[in-house]
């Protein structure tokens, strides 16, 4: 193999043990752990002046065009 063939595979080789050795760290590094969000989000679905929005009745979702 020629010398840029070698160096692009050590690169590669150095980025997984890198990888490695952070994920075995507790992931504190370079990237972090992500979290998720407890927050409960609610989204209206309305026409574009925001006057005549979707309605849930019992369990389904309904529109009505006024």
């Amino acid at each position: 193999m020629d010398k840029f063939t070698k160096g692009v595979l050590a690169v590669i080789a150095v980025g997984i043990i890198g990888i490695n050795i952070q994920m075995m760290n507790g992931g504190s590094g370079i990237i972090g752990k992500a979290y998720a969000n407890d927050k409960i989000q609610k989204v209206v679905i309305c026409d574009r002046s925001g006057f005549s929005c979707a309605a849930i009745r019992g369990p389904s979702l309904s529109v009505t065009n006024d």
